[in-house]
């Protein structure tokens, strides 16, 4: 009975010494889209549990590029399990562009940023944010923003061009997809009041406007700008899918001649 507590309390005694050393890990959850970490630090995982290093970046909005993230070089963790910046990459620029197929990152606090003498962001990327940016920059930062279903911070970006110029290349179309993203359909029919007097020639204005329409169950105005969209367009696809919504629109309504109007167009 002695010998087998013995072997207990030894197997116990070093079951608490490994458990004790895997949970002494940085403090640190990768948990964080690149999406939600535009002008962050961040560390990347690193997926070699045998390595003791990490990348270290910054994210950034080009409004070429979309999403990217510059490399600064790699940090390693000390026996006191802080940070330690090893490889600076200062003297040359390394970037990539991010998509939903990078991993889930960990965002840099403070503290840990004020440790690793870290300026407020890469130096070069400082320089480059300080250009002054055009309407058409500002259109781009917001496309990219609508391409990730993150219409509610394109908007910021989108008003930004709205006020320097209105008449911007594709502006009234993202600003309007944008706010029709998320549900403010009135403002997106005042935009494409303003956008259509001077691009009445396209089509995908009528499509959002409709779109805001039928959302607003303002049915017949709908039909009337679709029916203009249609007359149009030059693409037979995005003819089917305005005569779609149209078909779906009056079927859910049971009106019955709409929905056969609509329906007979897509056999054409």
């Amino acid at each position: 009975m002695p010998k087998r507590f013995f072997i207990l309390a030894i197997f116990h005694f070093y079951s608490s010494l490994i458990l004790g050393q895997i949970s002494k890990q940085p403090n640190i959850q990768f948990e964080t889209e690149y999406i939600d970490a535009v002008d962050h630090w961040v560390v990347l995982p690193n997926n070699n549990k045998a390595v003791n290093k990490y990348l270290l970046g910054y994210v950034y909005l080009d409004e070429i590029i979309g999403f990217s993230i510059t490399y600064y070089g790699e940090l390693v963790i000390d026996s006191d399990l802080n940070w330690v910046l090893k490889n600076n990459s200062q003297n040359f620029i390394l970037k990539s562009k991010l998509d939903a197929k990078n991993p889930l990152l960990y965002l840099v606090t403070s503290d840990q940023i004020e440790s690793l003498n870290l300026p407020e962001k890469p130096q070069w990327l400082k320089l480059y944010d300080d250009k002054v940016k055009t309407a058409e920059d500002y259109v781009l930062l917001g496309y990219h923003y609508n391409k990730v279903n993150k219409s509610n911070l394109a908007i910021p970006y989108l008003m930004k061009a709205f006020a320097i110029n209105p008449k911007a290349k594709n502006l009234v179309f993202e600003l309007s997809f944008a706010y029709n993203s998320i549900g403010n359909y009135e403002n997106a029919i005042a935009i494409l009041k303003v956008g259509l007097l001077h691009d009445a020639t396209n089509f995908m204005l009528y499509r959002e406007m409709g779109f805001a329409l039928l959302q607003l169950q303002n049915y017949e105005e709908a039909e009337n700008i679709y029916e203009l969209g249609i007359q149009i367009c030059e693409s037979e696809t995005q003819k089917r899918e305005m005569a779609i919504d149209m078909a779906q629109t009056f079927f859910s309504l049971k009106d019955a001649d709409r929905f056969e109007k609509w329906a007979a167009f897509l056999k054409k």
